[in-house]
């Protein structure tokens, strides 16, 4: 969670203990009518409300495989929602005032902005990359003669070199290997072993989750990730991959050529592993499919990690016991 969520879950849990005291408070003699505003507030618009934004914020981005469409709107929330709670309730013993208007007024800003941000990232289409015009594009043949028309064939320019492609981290992981294949060793070599089986690249290429996204879900170091990236697509790297010991080196971890190759993905007949992905499970033992959702529910069908995600970490994920959930969907699977 960065920052800001992580307040809205913290400010959640700050509100729920000081409606309790307000409670215990209303349970005795004389308890003030500002006491129960207070009270009522606290849980609705500080406990609930609050706990909703930050886990709405982290969550509902991530089922659906994209990014929160403007982010830098959080913070502000954040502010506007806090100010608006702890002002209405300050100003409540003095109704009817214009503070009170005031600071209610900014508790519904708070709820609209937390609508339209997610509402936004979730029914609209992700913003689109805008892909650089060619050189090759913007020349016309009319242009070409004009330019040469009365001159004598002039020398050819010495060929500069091509300028680097740059990946960045709001890149969805389907394109930067639909683009760049050569990338597969990199993602292959910070953890992301199951993309080393072709079928399950296939498989991430229908998934929108982006390259941050995915950092982020496995604990990889973005920057350094970008970094390894971007100097595999870069000319010198690929002038340098093209030795004999690198083309070698590039055929390790891929299917039937090396280890991890032989550990890549799941047929049936195998047995069901600790580090085989949900995704890879269900296409190889469909029957399995009653055992994720007794553990995780229907949601686990639509979300975006049966495609990243091992048995061992979705269970960490989901506080089930690995091996519990390795047992059962073995024994589905008829071992």
């Amino acid at each position: 969670m960065d920052r800001y969520t992580k307040g809205f879950v913290v400010a959640s849990l700050v509100y729920f203990f000081l409606a309790a005291v307000l409670g215990i408070w209303m349970g005795g003699a004389d308890a003030a009518g500002w006491v129960k505003f207070a009270h009522v507030h606290f849980n609705l618009l500080g406990f609930m409300s609050m706990m909703i934004y930050g886990v709405g914020y982290f969550i509902l981005p991530r089922f659906n495989g994209r990014t929160l469409r403007w982010p830098s709107w959080v913070p502000i929330h954040f502010f506007v929602a806090n100010i608006g709670l702890l002002g209405m309730v300050g100003t409540a013993p003095s109704l009817p005032s214009m503070g009170f208007v005031f600071f209610s007024a900014l508790s519904v800003i708070s709820a609209g902005m937390f609508a339209v941000n997610l509402g936004a990232t979730m029914l609209l289409e992700p913003k689109a990359e805008d892909e650089p015009a060619s050189a090759a594009e913007d020349a016309s043949p009319g242009v070409a003669s004009t330019a040469t028309a009365g001159h004598a064939p002039a020398e050819a320019p010495s060929a500069q070199p091509a300028a680097a492609p740059k990946i960045d981290p709001d890149m969805r992981v389907g394109e930067i290997l639909t683009r760049w294949p050569e990338t597969v060793e990199v993602f292959v070599g910070h953890g992301f072993a199951s993309l080393a089986n072709p079928e399950h690249r296939e498989q991430v290429k229908q998934i929108p989750i982006t390259l941050r996204m995915a950092c982020q879900r496995h604990n990889v170091d973005l920057d350094y990730m970008l970094s390894e990236l971007n100097e595999a697509v870069s000319p010198a790297f690929a002038a340098k991959d093209a030795s004999p010991a690198a083309a070698s080196a590039a055929t390790a971890g891929k299917p039937g050529t090396g280890k991890k190759g032989k550990q890549a993905g799941l047929k049936a007949g195998e047995t069901i592993g600790a580090d085989h992905i949900l995704g890879e499970i269900l296409a190889a033992y469909p029957e399995t499919e009653k055992v994720f959702r007794k553990y995780y529910g229907d949601g686990c069908f639509s979300c975006p990690g049966q495609a990243t995600e091992s048995v061992k970490q979705s269970a960490m994920m989901h506080n089930v016991s690995a091996k519990q959930l390795l047992s059962e969907l073995n024994q589905a699977a008829g071992f």
